[in-house]
């Protein structure tokens, strides 16, 4: 079995989705224990039961936007390196001969 880098693609995913999954769902329980307990305690049936949830979905927006920009903060892309550019230049001459064939009747098959 080939090793695995330790900072495989995967890993990374793996990763964040488990930091947005807890920067998503624990504001928002919080926010409907409060927003319910608050509601319960002022008999103010739904309303501030659904401000909580608007600002928990708020603070998990802003920790999803935190969470992202550390990811991509710790891996910039990088410039396209001259082998993977005359890599794609090769392949985009042997498209275009293809497509030259087979409008002049020279297919391969």
């Amino acid at each position: 079995m080939p090793e695995r880098a330790p900072r495989s693609f995967g890993g990374d995913l793996l990763t964040i989705g488990f930091q947005i999954a807890f920067v998503v769902g624990v504001p928002l329980l919080v926010a409907a224990f409060i927003g319910d307990a608050l509601d319960r305690q002022l008999g103010t049936a739904p309303t501030l039961g659904l401000v909580s949830i608007l600002l928990g979905l708020a603070i998990a927006a802003l920790g999803t936007f935190f969470v992202l920009r550390r990811y991509l903060a710790a891996n910039p892309d990088q410039p396209v390196s001259e082998k993977a550019r005359s890599a794609g230049q090769a392949w985009q001459r042997e498209i275009e001969e293809r497509e030259r064939r087979r409008e002049e009747g020279e297919d391969d098959q």
